[in-house]
């Protein structure tokens, strides 16, 4: 998984037959994932309450729990499938749709949905999405932002290809936006980096995923999964073995080599999905929008990066 190398190089490198080495991936891979299983617990109210105060203090953005986003895994096309895993860049692929946190961990992920499908589609089939939809994912109660009278619910951030939904942000659409709408939209792609940087750790980290990953579907879901439980065992050791993510130095953005590293293995899905949303999402969002522009919620640089 770190190298990328195939099985046949592998065996070549190690001097062991390929059956053996094909032997020795398919027993360490699911005692890696039994051992790391408590890298990635089911989130509680409690675990998405010490995310939220983590993305206010980080990433100035109160009542949000997690940035989600989804990107395609490159796979050698599994029989019989048709163009069910052909994506639209022209490639068999399964998404790894995924929820990360402050601190660029991984809190929730939903593995092996059909490249074909766009963000939004994949995020209603998922046991994340209906459980999201259902109210049942476990997000706070609505609380009011402290030092400020306003009062909101729980978030989980994306991007434009996502349906806006009480606990789902998304940016406003269009060309000529408010300086207001504009600014929510800073404040919410800026927090939004940090699943960006998630993923962009994984894939430098983990160089299987600048390949296509010939095994059976269930096999490769297995090895994403160990991916993805091993990138949040690291990152809570605070070993990033010399990636750097993105910072921000007086309110500049300074990028990480993760991005000249790994940012093309992992490509994002398709905005596919419908601008449907209801009178009380449009509201949420507006509340967000103003207490962005109000004294208690502003913060120094939001007005020089949306005049620029």
């Amino acid at each position: 998984m770190a190298s990328g190398d195939s099985q046949i190089s592998l065996a070549l490198h190690y001097r062991i037959s390929p059956s053996s080495v094909c032997n020795i991936i398919r027993e360490t891979v699911p005692a890696l994932i039994s051992i790391l299983q408590e890298c990635l617990p089911s989130p509680n109210e409690e675990i998405w309450n010490q995310k939220a105060a983590r993305f206010s203090i980080l990433w100035n953005f109160p009542n949000a729990c997690g940035a989600l986003d989804g990107k395609h895994v490159r796979v050698k096309a599994p029989p019989g499938s048709g163009s069910l895993y052909y994506n639209y860049k022209s490639y068999f692929s399964i998404v790894l749709l995924a929820i990360a946190d402050a601190d660029f961990q991984f809190t929730a992920v939903d593995i092996g949905a059909y490249g074909s499908e766009s963000d939004g589609g994949i995020l209603w089939k998922s046991s994340m999405g209906k459980r999201l939809r259902e109210g049942t994912l476990g997000l706070p109660q609505p609380t009011t932002i402290s030092g400020s009278e306003v009062n909101v619910p729980h978030v989980l951030l994306g991007d434009d290809a996502f349906p806006l939904r009480t606990s789902l942000m998304k940016p406003y659409k269009g060309n000529y936006l408010s300086k207001d709408k504009r600014i929510f939209n800073y404040r919410l792609s800026r927090a939004r980096m940090t699943v960006e940087n998630a993923f962009g750790i994984l894939a430098a980290r983990w160089r299987i995923f600048h390949s296509v990953i010939e095994a059976e579907t269930e096999f490769v879901k297995q090895l994403v999964m160990c991916t993805v439980l091993l990138h949040n065992f690291l990152m809570s050791k605070k070993d990033l073995n010399n990636i750097l993510p993105d910072r921000f130095e007086d309110g500049e953005l300074v990028e990480g080599n993760w991005r000249s590293a790994g940012q093309d293995s992992l490509i994002n899905l398709a905005h596919q999905s419908s601008n449907n949303f209801s009178v009380d999402a449009a509201q949420v969002r507006d509340r967000f929008r103003e207490y962005f522009v109000s004294e208690e919620g502003s913060v120094p640089w939001q007005d020089s990066h949306v005049d620029e």
